[in-house]
């Protein structure tokens, strides 16, 4: 199959008002061990028990901290798996410190990207979809290709070789993205431009229909 194909399809995608509800309880084990959790929650839910966020909310999100928590929610509406969100609270500062110093960086490349990953192997359940996320909202590039949101959707796409634009990704797994995601970056950063519109809005195509259409 030919993504070009969709050029209307993928050009014409809402991609910055795709939204997602979470609940507030989903996140109370994380709130009776961190305070600062509790309160950030009740300005983000207020009187209510869900919060209903958008790409775009996120992306005019100016503190790093309420960033990081309205990508989690966002990503992950009914909850990360375990004690992830909470290892990863415990380890806030060296996430934020980290993208703080990356975004100082000027013009990031691969190299730096080896860095962060390097350091962020030491927080349990910082993988790949979840700081890929972050990535993306931060709108960060790297060797001048912008971070996009890579996924077990996506990897799923890439290996059922439904997409010949992507055929170089068709051996991707989940524990070889990481050393994969600069080439997805490139690749979609290249295919974009052929189709005349941004990264994300062929990520988001990818992650609806990637395995979801079918050739007559």
């Amino acid at each position: 199959m030919n993504i070009y194909s969709y050029k209307n399809l993928i050009s014409s995608l809402p991609v910055r008002q795709q939204c997602f509800t979470t609940k507030r309880t989903t996140w109370e084990k994380a709130e009776n061990q961190f305070e600062w959790l509790r309160k950030l929650n009740d300005n983000l839910f207020g009187d209510n028990q869900t919060f209903n966020i958008s790409r775009q909310e996120i992306f005019e999100t100016t503190d790093l901290t309420e960033l990081i928590i309205k990508t989690i929610y966002w990503g992950y509406t009914g909850g990360m798996r375990g004690n992830h969100f909470v290892n990863i609270l415990k380890n806030i500062d060296l996430i934020e410190t980290s993208f703080k110093e990356l975004k100082q960086t000027v013009m990031p490349t691969s190299d730096d990207f080896n860095q962060l990953t390097t350091k962020f192997r030491c927080v349990s359940g910082l993988g790949l979809s979840t700081y890929s996320k972050l990535l993306y909202f931060l709108q960060l590039t790297f060797d001048g290709n912008p971070s996009l949101i890579l996924d077990q959707r996506l990897i799923e796409v890439f290996k059922s070789k439904t997409y010949s634009e992507y055929d170089l990704l068709i051996g991707i797994r989940y524990d070889n993205a990481e050393k994969k995601y600069l080439e997805f970056l490139q690749m979609t950063n290249e295919i974009s431009k052929e189709l005349e519109t941004q990264g994300e809005n062929i990520e988001q195509f990818l992650f609806i229909f990637g395995n979801s259409l079918k050739i007559y």
